[in-house]
């Protein structure tokens, strides 16, 4: 386990990420148990965190988590649905197929067997879940449910392992600035 990777979590269990790293995070607990079971540790930490809290004051008013809403949960299964349908899928000018998934920040990602998409960074934020086959970035190899997270300036190249297509699930933050120089 990563520091980013838990990192990434603690703030899934906490409610703090939003729109497709929302989703993103429900992804990999729906697909993955190991990923699952580390979001209600992270929420049991951070429940027993909040009852060794003083009790409120007028000068310290007691502040909760915010509750992820059950409506995301759904928008992740949903997606997990279109990604076993037919989804529209169009070539990018690097050659990998991309389709959309009506989310800001969001988009599916298909490789066939032994194509790879460019060495390429981000300038935000990335995380990627793995949904069916398996791929490699330069730094590990993944399988359905993994999560794996692009930190700016982490340079990578996603290639398709092994006989079978893989189909990604892409969250990313945006960087008005970063985008200027892609």
């Amino acid at each position: 386990m990563t520091e980013s990777y838990t990192s990434f979590m603690m703030d899934h269990a906490a409610g703090n990420h939003v729109g497709a790293l929302e989703i993103a995070g429900d992804m990999h607990m729906l697909l993955n148990p190991a990923g699952a079971e580390t979001a209600w540790l992270w929420s049991v930490v951070g429940g027993a965190m909040l009852e060794q809290q003083p009790e409120p004051t007028q000068t310290s008013p007691r502040k909760a988590l915010p509750r992820k809403s059950s409506r995301v949960a759904e928008s992740a299964r949903e997606l997990l649905e279109m990604a076993d349908s037919s989804l529209k899928w169009k070539r990018g000018i690097s050659g990998i197929s991309y389709a959309t998934t009506g989310t800001s920040g969001a988009k599916f990602m298909k490789l066939q067997p032994g194509q790879s998409a460019p060495a390429h960074g981000h300038g935000g934020l990335e995380a990627t879940v793995v949904l069916a086959g398996q791929f490699t970035d330069g730094h590990g190899v993944y399988t359905r449910g993994d999560l794996v997270l692009g930190e700016p300036g982490k340079r990578h190249k996603p290639a398709a392992v092994g006989d079978e297509t893989c189909i990604c699930f892409v969250a990313e933050t945006s960087n008005p600035l970063w985008n200027l120089f892609r």
